[in-house]
């Protein structure tokens, strides 16, 4: 179906490697940190801006209504288990909107062509770490993205994994050993949903030298998007589990809709005879009963 689909306004390109969105504003991140306007927009004529946004940005492209109001107006409505194998791309976190550097997460809602930022999960770091990790255990420092990143802390490079700099062998074997640990966790437990588990209950272990504060505090479920052909997509956070999940075999994982193509969501409206919210709904609540499905 997404073929068959005219998307609207510029393709989506890859963000060059030594260019970034630009850092938001003082004032945008206290908005960030404090939602009180989001909150209240949630709450007061959500519904009919919700519906208002999908139509345009279905016919004219772009992105709409911000993840922090749709997170305050859908709740627990957003989230749903799936098998995790119905998953096999992700969306690259930053990428250019015409000549304008932007990060995907912003935004609940986007119209635009997302095929040239999409990519297979496996070819990402984090999912090859994980994997290794999995297959090797304790002895990870025989894999080939350790041997790699060691090889740079040894000739003076530092490496970024998580936002963290990683400049030594001692830091580079704290963040190996976290992820094992990670692993070992989700084999026993499975993947526990956030609002149930902490960070440290994840692992079983402190993770000093793996992540930053601010992903610390910013954690979530592992994040997922409808694409404009109805597929799942990988968004934003989650990636280590769900590299962890695929690679242990677990068939069940608790995720949550983090963004939402418009044309897709558009076109379930006008079939199921119901407001773009409407149709959202009713289609979580019909892939909790019987599973995902390409609609």
């Amino acid at each position: 179906m997404a073929n068959r689909y005219t998307f609207p306004g510029p393709v989506y390109q890859r963000l060059p490697p030594d260019m970034r969105p630009p850092a938001p504003s003082l004032a945008r991140r206290f908005l960030d940190w404090i939602p009180v306007h989001d909150f209240l927009a949630a709450k007061f004529g959500f519904t009919s801006r919700f519906n208002r946004t999908v139509a345009h940005l279905a016919t004219e492209g772009g992105s709409g209504l911000s993840t922090t109001q749709s997170h305050f107006h859908f709740g627990d409505a957003l989230f749903l288990t799936i098998n995790p194998k119905i998953v096999r791309t992700r969306l690259r976190d930053n990428f250019l909107d015409g000549n304008r550097p932007r990060w995907i997460g912003r935004h609940f809602l986007d119209g635009g062509d997302w095929r040239p930022i999409l990519q297979p999960i496996d070819r990402s770091f984090s999912h090859g770490e994980i994997v290794e990790i999995c297959q090797l255990r304790r002895r990870f420092r025989e894999g080939r993205h350790y041997r790699h990143y060691a090889s740079s802390i040894n000739n003076g490079v530092a490496v970024q994994r998580n936002r963290v700099a990683i400049d030594t062998i001692d830091k580079l074997d704290s963040y190996f050993e976290y992820y094992l640990a990670l692993i070992e966790n989700i084999e026993e437990n499975g993947i526990v949903s956030r609002g149930d588990l902490g960070l440290k209950d994840q692992t079983g272990q402190w993770h000093r030298w793996t992540r930053s504060l601010w992903q610390d505090l910013a954690e979530r479920d592992i994040g997922v998007a409808i694409n404009a052909s109805g597929r799942l997509v990988r968004h934003t956070s989650g990636k280590h589990r769900m590299a962890a999940a695929l690679a242990l075999g677990i068939d069940s994982v608790p995720v949550e809709i983090r963004l939402v193509h418009a044309g897709w969501l558009l076109r379930r409206s006008e079939r199921l005879g119901l407001s773009p919210e409407e149709a959202l709904l009713a289609t979580i609540e019909r892939a909790r009963l019987k599973g995902w499905a390409i609609k």
